[in-house]
């Protein structure tokens, strides 16, 4: 992963053979880097990215061994890496950051969707003093988040909720701004989902997507090979849908922009801070193994980002005030 993320702002794909993960983890614990390893007579790292995918699907990598998408024992790794209440390459101020366009207020309300373990919508009820409206597909994580948000003091501004897609209900023209975070890929039926959402804003105010999108119309190799070894099923689209759909719902898309590089940048600083945290510490065998897990599945995603096949984008667009 270190040496795939290094790598994450440059054009080459990653083609040289690897050592095991185990070791590489190990390595990156101990603060050094690994050589490359010698080649075993065929050409290194095969005919292109998609063979070291293939096969680490092979040896069991990923969804092969049988892991629930957000059991407890992959929740204590996964918020070692990217810190409490945050499963993904995001922190407290960058989710600040990106409610900033709704311009709230301690009256106003934000609609979050993706909430996750609560990191997100506690900050921003914290950090501006709005209330949060959050809503998780993970019903665990959603309980997470509200004890979270209960030991903070913050529950009457940071509400969060478990939601299921088929029957998932909003009050329209409610909402101050609406934050939707890492959801989309796991919506199967986004023609319906992105009707719901993005009534649910107030007219002349805005949404905020940040999102993982392939960037052609059927997943490459990389892409394909991520997709099969995600914990949960996936659905990716391109970005053209949501932009299509938003402005169809009478949104004006202001701001489109891939931020691969800054995503990218942003998990090898986790990675690192996450090494330093357990440099010189006995681990426990489980968290050892999930720590692995978690290191394959990000390095078939980072392989992908490099790769050209995934990227993450980040949509801002706001809703007319009158029906054009």
């Amino acid at each position: 992963m270190a040496q795939a993320l290094k790598q994450s702002g440059e054009d080459e794909q990653i083609t040289e053979p690897k050592h095991s993960l185990k070791n590489r983890l190990h390595a990156w614990w101990q603060g050094y880097e690994l050589r490359a390893v010698a080649g075993d007579g065929s050409t290194p790292g095969g005919a292109n990215g998609a063979d070291d995918a293939a096969d680490a699907a092979d040896t069991g990598d990923g969804a092969e061994e049988d892991v629930p998408a957000w059991s407890p024992a992959r929740q204590e790794p996964v918020q070692l890496i990217w810190g409490e209440g945050f499963v993904s390459p995001v922190t407290p101020e960058s989710i600040v950051d990106l409610a900033q366009p709704f311009g709230l207020t301690a009256e106003n309300t934000m609609l979050e969707i993706g909430s996750g373990p609560g990191g997100g919508a506690c900050a921003v009820a914290e950090k501006i003093g709005s209330y949060v409206d959050g809503f998780d597909l993970n019903p665990d994580l959603a309980k997470q988040a509200l004890e979270a948000s209960m030991l903070k003091g913050l529950e009457e501004k940071a509400d969060i909720k478990g939601f299921d897609p088929a029957t998932f209900e909003l009050k329209t023209n409610f909402y101050d701004g609406c934050l939707l975070r890492d959801t989309l890929v796991a919506i199967e039926d986004k023609d319906a989902f992105l009707e719901i959402v993005p009534s649910a804003v107030k007219l002349g105010k805005p949404i905020v997507i940040t999102e993982s999108f392939i960037t052609a119309a059927e997943p490459g190799p990389l892409a394909t090979a991520g997709i099969d070894g995600e914990p949960a099923i996936v659905f990716p689209c391109e970005v053209s849908l949501v932009i299509d759909k938003l402005e169809a719902s009478n949104f004006d898309v202001r701001v489109n922009a891939d931020e691969t590089a800054q995503y990218t940048a942003l998990a090898c600083t986790a990675w690192v801070e996450m090494a330093e945290k357990i440099t010189g510490k006995e681990l426990d065998g489980d968290l050892a193994d999930a720590l692995v897990r978690e290191t394959e599945l990000w390095d078939r995603r980072n392989e992908t980002y490099v790769a050209g096949e995934l990227e993450m984008r980040r949509i801002e667009a706001f809703k007319k005030s009158e029906v054009s």
